[in-house]
């Protein structure tokens, strides 16, 4: 059924029974399949948040190139009885009432433009640690072939 799907969501952010009952009041006209997880999945399309979070589903979605939008579009789309497009409903940091900034849009961006080819490419990264207990973890952070030193 997963591959019949144009539109493959997740949910992060968003207390399960709250989307349920979102769902069940709206006639559910469309082709929509959702996992539901605790981890990411990789043939997601779309992750549905109602904000910029900080949790592994976000991260993972956004370094993928993948949708995140607001449960709005889903809702949008169920009353207009097919996809809308996804752009006016991506997440969005709001530094004032009239100004957005977009940081999940330019990262989707230079995914499908092929700018980039991987999560993070290009990162520089300062791993501070203060516990020694944690010198197997730093020096595997460290070996990892994807950081530069």
């Amino acid at each position: 059924r997963m591959e019949s799907c144009t539109h493959v969501f997740q949910i992060s952010g968003i207390k399960l029974e709250i989307w349920f009952l979102y769902l069940s009041v709206n006639p559910l006209y469309l082709n929509l399949c959702m996992y539901i997880s605790q981890v990411y999945k990789h043939c997601t399309t779309h992750l549905i948040t109602p904000q910029v979070l900080p949790s592994e589903k976000f991260l993972a979605a956004c370094a993928a190139g993948k949708w995140v939008v607001t449960p709005n579009y889903v809702l949008e789309s169920m009353k207009n009885g097919s996809w809308l497009p996804e752009g006016p409903y991506e997440v969005a940091i709001f530094t004032s009432p009239s100004a957005a900034f977009y940081p999940v849009r330019q990262w989707r961006e230079k995914v499908a433009k092929g700018r980039i080819t991987g999560a993070f490419q290009g990162w520089k990264v300062l791993l501070m640690v203060q516990d020694d207990t944690l010198s197997v973890e730093k020096s595997n952070l460290i070996n990892f072939p994807v950081i530069n030193r």
